[in-house]
Formats: structure tokens, sequence, C-alpha cells
């Protein structure tokens, strides 16, 4: 039986749960997640979720994460930014790859998107293995920022997240990592900035 809102029940709880994940997680459930908490299949969840956009409720996109809850239902200021892929806190890794999902990140954030870590290099500033980190796509950084860097060029071309420190002759790159050594940039190499980091998300698993 619908309510004066034209929600049947289920559909309400549907709604409640998405807001729920969002206030816990910070983030929009994926279908399977979704299920999970209502004790259906990620299909029937699917199913509900298209009701409630049709109805007005919350938007829909094509990524797994890309759910907007909207007017009165809305829990919290999110914008999306697409998550890019990998990028190495380590030794660096083939550049960024292709868009993998959607991240909802605050309103205020200057992120305009966001790469998943491999490494632990960063580890003293932070930024762990598995991390998300945020970045602010820019060519440029202030010394001393955490930067997304490119080395290399065409299908060569690396990316690595480390501390920006430019010098007269050459662009050191920092770990945050004790016992890991400095990469240096030299006159000619291929170097460029892809953004300087502005936030790190991590989830609980």
């Amino acid at each position: 039986m619908s309510d004066s809102e034209g929600l049947t029940r289920r559909q309400r709880d549907v709604l409640s749960a998405v807001g729920d994940f969002l206030r816990s997680r910070g983030m929009p459930p994926t279908r399977a997640e979704l299920g999970s908490a209502l004790g259906v299949s990620p299909q029937t969840a699917d199913f509900h979720l298209r009701a409630l956009a049709r109805k007005g409720h919350l938007r829909l996109g094509r990524q797994a994460r890309d759910l907007e809850l909207v007017g009165a239902e809305k829990a919290s200021n999110f914008r999306a930014v697409p998550l890019l892929g990998r990028v190495a806190a380590g030794n660096p890794l083939s550049a960024i790859e292709n868009m993998e999902d959607i991240l909802p990140v605050p309103e205020g954030s200057d992120a305009d998107f966001a790469l998943r870590v491999q490494g632990d290099s960063m580890i003293e500033a932070g930024i762990l293995d598995g991390d998300q980190v945020l970045v602010q796509q820019q060519d440029f950084a202030n010394k001393g920022e955490i930067v997304v860097a490119l080395l290399g060029e065409g299908d060569e071309m690396e990316a690595t997240v480390k501390r920006y420190l430019p010098a007269k002759n050459r662009v050191v790159l920092r770990p945050a990592n004790a016992t890991l050594e400095d990469r240096i940039v030299r006159p000619g190499e291929p170097f460029s900035i892809a953004g300087r980091v502005v936030g790190v998300l991590r989830l609980w698993g």
C-alpha cells in the first residue's frame, strides 16, 4: 500500500537504506551493498532504485555508485568525481588508467578526480596502500606539496604520488617513508604534474 508521497513501504525502506549508507560511509551503495542491507538480490535493489528515480526521489547514472538523493531526501551536499584507476605510492605504475567508478566528495572539496593508491611509500603522510587520493587537476604545485607526477612519455608514461621538491637543476620526488630513496628527475627527462593531492578516502572493510 502506497503512502501519501506515492511510495510503497519497501521503497521507503530502500530510500532510508541509501541515506543511512551515505551518512555512514560517505558514498552511495552499489546494488550489491544495498541488496545485502535489505536482504534482497542486487537485481531487486536495482528495480526499487529505478522506481524511486522515476518518482523523482533520486538520480541514477551508469556507474556502480553513480546515485544521488534529491530534494528533501538529500542527506548531504556531495558531488561526484571519477575514480580513474591506480597510481603508485612506491615505484611508478603505468600511468593513470580508465575510469573505474564514481566517488562522492563534499561539495566544497577542490578534488577533480580520485586515484587508487598502490604501495607504501607515502605511509608517513597518512596515505596507505589501497587508499583513494583526491586530486585537484593542475600542472603546477608549490614546493612541499604532495602531487601526482607523470614520468616518461606515451605508452611508457608512469604515474606516482610523491612530495614535490623542485631545485635549480632537478626535481626531487620524495617519498614519505624513511626506508625509501628520493626519485630524481633531471633536465630533459619527461616530467609533468597531473595534480596535487587534496584529500584521502579510506574504506574500512
